[in-house]
């Protein structure tokens, strides 16, 4: 394919003379390959066959690298150059950070890759594809149900390509990973002869791609090859505070509300194109102010954390320093109360949700914790940890309510140590009904199961519009286009929401539904909606209908069958 990035596979035998990986060399290739898939995951991204707005392949993996390149730092210094602590490090900060299925299944094979080298303090060629095949078994067995023509087929090209150079007597590193990613990329070319979709939509495998994109990392920095950005890195030190700053704030989620001075947790970002931000004047000035002052980047953009009784004071002091971004003002006294509420709560409720009306109808029916995501912003493993982490009831359950964010709840279960039940929820209308049947005397495992019956039992009708032009199943689609899906699946195109709805009803609705709800978007009037509640009344009058402002981004309609 011409627009495949080219690999070299020619090795030049009597150049090579890298027999080894220490700790400090391994962290070099994570960081070059968290550069080389950040520059393409557009690439990535573009290769989605689903065209709806949704947590991108690329954009995951490459948040997922991130969070394992930053947390290679957690390393003590006298352990920097050993290979396992590094290796070990990775996996954390991947299991943590890993966003959407694709960053999960990235982080299990970096995880499955750690488990093998934890006492090496480097490791040779034949250690590298030993690991490289723990990684993939470990990634098969987090798939409940692998598929072939993925990222799973890919990655076991890449074991394959360099087994073959080991067994050429060749044991030098940039040889050995060379040989993966040229059958990582033969693996990738056949991706579409395996799974029909991809062959009708003229795609290779987008989690496939990210994986050999990050092989191409690693082969670039064995190269010495200046990578896109290498020399221009954005914002490092604001990037690895970032991890601090989630910290504190998991610190003010904890604090009994008795022994709370300042009561207002206080975040923002700033930013100055002219890169005039004086950090030490913001720091000294907070410091008055509140405590927890944190003061993180450069003088053109810096993260700020503050506990203070008058947030007013300090953003005003910073907003002639330049432009201010992701404000966000908790009241901690407020937040402590309600954690000592929940002491003698047997289960914490925990969902996902995004927009303001979605949230508040989660949170009338129970919700302890609200993870922020869904469409496009896929939460990851760490954010679901920290909510498990600030409840203190003795069973928690999850709704993820989209299918691209299961797998990080479920991984978010495992490495919590307590008893987290996730219930597989798809969408916000199935999460909601899985509420509706929970029972606050029964058990987790019994809420749970009882639960995701009454998930199943909802039909959820969705509108929304195309992202990118694709050929998708029986449809041919164009950028903008409006869409309307049945269960997450695609049903049809339409020329306007109005349309879509109703023949979404014409398809879905049946004589023993007796319930419609009606979540629109923040996209869509209120007038909009109830027009179309009206009309929709009119012709399926056996059905009651409600009408809510969801408030949800990029999503039209959010419709409940029951």
């Amino acid at each position: 394919m011409s627009w495949q990035p080219l690999i070299k596979t020619i090795i030049e035998v009597t150049q090579l003379n890298n027999q080894t990986i220490s700790g400090e060399k391994w962290a070099e290739m994570i960081r070059a390959a968290s550069r080389y898939l950040e520059h393409r995951k557009s690439i990535v991204d573009a290769l989605n066959v689903f065209p709806v707005p949704d947590g991108d392949t690329g954009t995951n993996m490459s948040l997922t690298l991130q969070s394992a390149a930053r947390n290679l730092d957690q390393v003590k210094s006298e352990e920097r150059n050993h290979f396992g602590a590094r290796a070990e490090a990775m996996a954390q900060g991947a299991l943590l950070g890993a966003r959407g299925n694709s960053g999960v299944i990235s982080s299990q094979i970096l995880s499955g890759f750690a488990s093998v080298c934890r006492e090496k303090a480097e490791i040779d060629g034949a250690t590298f594809i030993e690991a490289m095949d723990a990684g993939v078994k470990a990634a098969y067995k987090a798939v409940m149900k692998p598929v072939k023509g993925t990222i799973l087929t890919v990655s076991e090209g890449a074991v394959a390509g360099g087994t073959q150079v080991l067994e050429q007597g060749i044991t030098d590193i940039e040889a050995i990973i060379a040989g993966a990613a040229a059958e990582a990329l033969k693996a990738l070319e056949l991706t579409p002869t395996m799974l029909p979709i991809l062959k009708q939509a003229g795609v290779v495998d987008a989690g496939g791609q990210g994986f050999l994109f990050i092989l191409e990392g690693f082969l670039a920095c064995l190269r010495g090859e200046v990578l896109e950005g290498e020399s221009t890195a954005a914002n490092p030190t604001l990037a690895a505070s970032d991890d601090d700053v989630e910290n504190l704030m998991v610190e003010d989620q904890l604090m009994n509300p008795g022994e709370i001075t300042f009561g207002y947790c206080t975040e923002f970002v700033i930013k100055d194109k002219e890169g005039q931000i004086d950090l030490d004047k913001i720091r000294d000035y907070l410091n008055t102010l509140g405590d927890c002052v944190l003061v993180v980047g450069n003088p053109s953009v810096c993260k700020v954390h503050v506990h203070t009784n008058e947030p007013g004071k300090a953003l005003d002091f910073v907003t002639p320093m330049g432009s201010l971004h992701k404000m966000k003002i908790d009241n901690m006294r407020e937040e402590a109360e309600k954690k000592e509420r929940l002491e003698d709560k047997k289960i914490g409720l925990i969902a996902v949700a995004c927009g303001p009306g979605i949230e508040e109808v989660f949170k009338s029916l129970g919700v302890h914790r609200i993870v922020t995501g869904g469409q496009t912003m896929n939460p990851s493993t760490q954010d679901f940890v920290e909510a498990i982490n600030s409840l203190s009831a003795r069973e928690i359950i999850i709704l993820p309510n989209n299918g691209n964010i299961i797998l990080a709840a479920e991984q978010a279960a495992k490495v919590s140590g307590g008893i987290v039940h996730v219930v597989p929820t798809k969408t916000v209308p199935q999460g909601i009904g899985a509420l509706l049947a929970f029972n606050e005397e029964e058990t987790g495992g019994e809420n749970s199961r009882r639960m995701k019956e009454a998930a199943s039992k909802i039909i959820t009708l969705e509108v929304t519009y195309a992202v990118r032009d694709a050929n998708y199943e029986d449809h041919e689609i164009k950028k903008g286009q409006i869409l309307g899906m049945v269960d997450g699946k695609l049903a049809l195109t339409a020329k306007d929401c109005r349309e879509g709805v109703l023949k979404l009803f014409e398809n879905a609705i049946k004589q023993d539904h007796e319930l419609v709800t009606i979540y629109y978007g923040q996209d869509t009037s209120e007038e909009e909606a109830t027009a179309l509640g009206e009309e929709i009344a009119a012709v399926y009058d056996w059905v009651d209908i409600e009408i809510h402002a969801g408030g949800q981004p990029l999503y039209f309609y959010l419709i409940s069958l029951e």
